[in-house]
């Protein structure tokens, strides 16, 4: 007994000291440069990133519908299904780190063979036997292999739980952003009954003075062509903003139907957009965490796969009661114990075993050019968001002079009709000038605050989910 617990006692030592085989961790060398292009100042490297999504979107609408969203959408609710599996899946890792204990109980009624048997020997004749014992087995982690495997579960959690936030975040940006095209039609549709209702006013007027004898056929047909123009923009419009309601209409997980509207289309969310510094994107965005969890998980499974070509030491025991008649199963006699250990040592499986190890390297190597690729396309993101929403701004001081000097030109060339000094093609071409110009106005300005909302989602703004008392809860102007 004494030999047996020295022996129970250096096989215990032996598992707690073992050391965990595979590579180590190392995050791969990237080609984080130290500022975005376009480059910020020293004072502007404080992260748009780092401002909740209630204090970017002031719309007390848009506040609400990206609240309902977050509450009720179904791509959401899958992805929090899925932590709940991985964290499940933790615990099933983690497990294999403890001893395994089994109930067991039988009971059975039979005899011995008399051929082998001579007669009169004990169970030649027909008897019972009851058994009742609790079995024990606890395989000894040397090699590390189910500490990688419990490792690499919780990476994978991690992953899970990042890739929820991925899903809040671009929830967060697709609301926003739908909401802003729908606003941006609202204004498109605005355009188009104006200028229709303007020309309109000009048929009528062509038709009074081709009735007078004044004007003739050929200026009326252009009014009512160009009237046709216009007046057809209007169903389009409207198709759109339906398309669009929908759309916002399956992101907040309800039927079809119309949007409630708030704010006119701002022209800009932020009077600053700084977007900090990219070493900073690595720990911020959720997708680039969640893309180096997978690279520490297929690390894990490396050595997993490393431990299963080593001998697997385990101890093994068993406690219980074992009698021919149940008069005696209880008593002293019936007892039976034993404990002991088993070496598993795999020498020959035609090289699965090897294919198996490179088959996780493989992965492994998969995961690190997933995560390098991840974070060059993180890094183009921010810049590209960077740089249309900055050069917008100089777009939309032109257009905006545009629109001025086709608004003038419009009303000029008007006047000039009336007075007899040009034809109606003039006003004509600078009517449709100016509706242009109108339309260019506000699709460059939902364009730079587009930007905006992209630059925000590529730096990682967006998934914090709001506090108790935050003004978002009810709204904020």
């Amino acid at each position: 007994m004494t030999r047996l617990l020295t022996t129970t006692t250096a096989l215990l030592a032996l598992a707690v000291a073992g050391c965990a085989v595979g590579p180590k961790y190392q995050r791969p060398d990237l080609p984080v440069p130290e500022n975005y292009r376009p480059e910020v100042t020293a004072e502007q490297a404080a992260s748009i990133a780092d401002l909740p999504w209630w204090e970017l979107y002031r719309d007390p609408v848009l506040q609400g519908l990206i609240r309902e969203t977050l509450q009720n959408n179904q791509d959401l609710a899958l992805a929090a299904a899925r932590v709940l599996e991985a964290g499940a899946l933790v615990g099933v890792a983690k497990a294999d780190l403890f001893p395994q204990i089994a109930a067991m109980a039988n009971a059975d009624w039979g005899r011995q063979s008399r051929e082998i048997f001579p007669p009169g020997t004990p169970g030649t004749s027909p008897t019972g036997r009851y058994t009742a014992a609790l079995g024990l087995t606890w395989e000894l982690d040397i090699w590390g292999r189910v500490r990688n495997a419990r490792d690499a579960a919780l990476a994978d959690l991690l992953a899970t739980e990042e890739g929820r936030r991925a899903v809040v975040l671009g929830l967060v940006a697709s609301v926003a952003t739908t909401y802003l095209e729908l606003r941006e039609l609202d204004l498109e549709l605005e355009i188009a009954q104006r200028n229709t209702a303007s020309r309109q006013d000009t048929v009528k007027l062509f038709q009074q003075r081709a009735e007078g004898g004044v004007g003739n056929d050929l200026e009326l047909n252009q009014a009512r062509a160009d009237l046709a123009v216009t007046a057809s923009a209007i169903p389009d419009t409207e198709r759109q903003i339906a398309l669009a309601e929908h759309q916002l209409c399956v992101l907040l997980a309800r039927p079809p139907g119309p949007i409630e509207r708030g704010a006119p289309l701002p022209s800009e969310l932020a009077p600053a957009l700084p977007t900090g510094v990219p070493a900073a994107l690595l720990q911020r965005r959720p997708d680039l965490v969640a893309a180096e969890q997978l690279l520490i998980a297929a690390t894990r499974r490396v050595g997993v796969a490393v431990a299963d070509r080593l001998p697997a030491l385990s101890l093994n025991g068993s406690v219980g009661l074992d009698s021919f008649s149940l008069s005696t199963f209880f008593k002293g006699d019936a007892a039976t114990w034993s404990l002991g250990g088993s070496l598993l040592a795999p020498i020959f499986q035609g090289g699965r075993l090897a294919a198996l190890e490179g088959a996780a390297r493989a992965r492994m190597e998969q995961a690190v050019a997933l995560y390098r690729s991840a974070v060059l396309v993180a890094l183009r993101e921010v810049s590209d968001a960077a740089v249309g929403y900055r050069k917008l701004e100089a777009v939309l001081v032109q257009v905006d002079l545009q629109v001025k000097a086709t608004t003038a030109a419009e009303r000029l060339a008007l006047m000039r009709y009336e007075g007899g000094v040009s034809t109606y093609l003039e006003v004509l071409d600078s009517q449709r000038q100016a509706y242009s110009a109108q339309l260019t106005l506000v699709r460059t300005q939902l364009a730079r605050v587009l930007y905006a909302v992209q630059l925000y989602r590529a730096l990682g703004g967006g998934w914090q989910e709001p506090a108790q008392g935050q003004p978002a809860q009810g709204g904020t102007s």
